[in-house]
């Protein structure tokens, strides 16, 4: 199992996220797994169909073997896209079904983190909320949230990546110093 998993959730398949993830990924990748979500088959939540055959617990599982999850989504309408928002609202079946309880319990302890990018100066007000109580939820720990910037509709590069890399060197760090 890879000590960190990368869920990335965008419609853009060779985008700014994709820049931003491989940035990250030039300082921990050795480390690291990616699953991402726009590949695989995630069905929205419904209450009448608690157990959907998707992808949806084999991705729970390869997070809940490693020590880091790492969130890589852009900013769309001021809030994380639809494909991440998809799968959040999928966490549900880790609470409605109860063959699935222990899946749930067993994220309890893992490091969560945010990549995020966008257009605006910063992340929008509250945008690192849902992924901050749904790590309380779930007993993980919640570590940041980081932002990559891109101007305008320019492709996201050089110094614009310099936080996706410090993530990477600070989740090193933090493996590096476990016992």
């Amino acid at each position: 199992m890879a000590r960190i998993t990368v869920l990335t959730a965008s419609a853009r398949s060779d985008g700014n996220t994709r820049a931003m993830v491989d940035a990250f990924f030039g300082h921990c990748g050795a480390l690291a797994e990616e699953i991402d979500l726009a590949r695989l088959r995630i069905e929205p939540f419904a209450y009448d169909q608690l157990a959907a055959r998707d992808d949806f617990l084999p991705v729970v599982q390869k997070m809940a073997g490693s020590e880091h999850i790492v969130f890589a989504t852009p900013v769309y309408w001021y809030a994380m896209s639809g494909l991440m928002k998809t799968f959040f609202d999928r966490l549900t079946d880790l609470l409605l079904v109860e063959a699935n309880r222990p899946l749930g319990r067993a994220l309890a302890g893992r490091r969560v983190w945010l990549l995020a990018t966008g257009t605006e100066e910063g992340l929008p007000p509250g945008f690192t909320e849902p992924f901050a109580r749904t790590a309380a939820y779930f007993a993980m720990d919640w570590r940041a949230g980081t932002y990559c910037r891109s101007m305008g509709n320019a492709e996201l590069c050089g110094d614009a990546l310099a936080p996706a890399r410090e993530l990477g060197d600070k989740i090193m760090a933090e493996i590096d110093a476990a016992p």
